[in-house]
């Protein structure tokens, strides 16, 4: 059973690599990561110098309170979100693996990104 495990989570680093590379190509998409609900990093692709682990806890942290958010306001799953700074976008999408993170530019496409964003998390 826990060769089964572990597999599975071969699976989902593989398969999270080349989500984040098919994202990578979108406009204005600096990186992501894919990480577990309680914030280990599955898979990252992410510029130089990024704070991997700090991102996958902001992520995680987000998408969490999200999930529990909307349950408790009886809004429906959790699908993705955005969060818009002065440096960058932050999009959080949840998966069955965990949560799907995306940085982006400033002035990034929402609706391209999020897009391509409902398509990778399809494919989780």
């Amino acid at each position: 059973m826990a060769d089964q495990g572990r597999l599975v989570g071969q699976d989902a680093r593989s398969g999270g690599k080349e989500i984040l590379a098919s994202l990578s190509k979108v406009a204005s998409i600096r990186g992501g990561l894919l990480v577990t609900p309680d914030g280990l990093v599955i898979t990252a692709q992410l510029p130089p110098r990024s704070q991997v682990e700090a991102l996958a806890a902001l992520g995680a942290t987000l998408g969490r309170e999200l999930e529990l958010g909307s349950a408790r306001l009886e809004r429906g799953a959790f699908r993705m979100a955005l969060f818009a700074a002065d440096n960058g976008t932050l999009f959080v999408g949840g998966s069955r693996v965990g949560f799907l993170i995306l940085l982006g530019e400033r002035n990034a496409d929402m609706a391209s990104v999020r897009m391509a964003l409902g398509r990778a998390l399809d494919h989780l």
